[in-house]
């Protein structure tokens, strides 16, 4: 099941769900808020999916994650993962996930990862015009 985490104030968190929505994929929403904050295991599970660990989930142009002064380099994983908990808008969001994958931020190209090969195929097909012979 593909499971998406973002942040109500993102809009590409929307665009996600709707693109998914619209290539009718069954997926769950995971709203991070003060309320419901993401926990140590879903980081967990994320960070095992990423090629470059918190590289890929951190954006550091962030204002919040500037004021931080941190260097990456030098924390601890803990100490990186409560950073997380405490500060969600300096992650790269949205993150779509499932049992294999991962896309970090909404791209249109890279999201179709959750596809089918089939759908992909069919897809493929269709667009360009051209048509397999039977």
């Amino acid at each position: 099941m593909i499971k998406i985490y973002y942040l109500s104030s993102t809009n590409s968190g929307c665009t996600a769900i709707k693109w998914l929505e619209n290539h009718n994929l069954r997926y769950v929403v995971r709203k991070i808020t003060k309320k419901n904050p993401i926990e140590v295991h879903e980081i967990k599970k994320i960070l095992a999916l990423t090629e470059n660990g918190f590289d890929d989930l951190i954006n550091s142009r962030t204002k919040k994650y500037q004021e931080l002064e941190i260097n990456e380099n030098e924390c601890s994983t803990e100490f990186l993962i409560e950073i997380l908990i405490k500060n969600p808008s300096v992650m790269k969001l949205p993150i779509i996930i499932d049992e294999k994958k991962i896309v970090i931020g909404f791209n249109e190209n890279e999201i179709r990862c959750f596809l089918t090969k089939e759908y992909r195929h069919t897809q493929l097909l269709e667009n360009s015009g051209y048509f397999l012979e039977e």
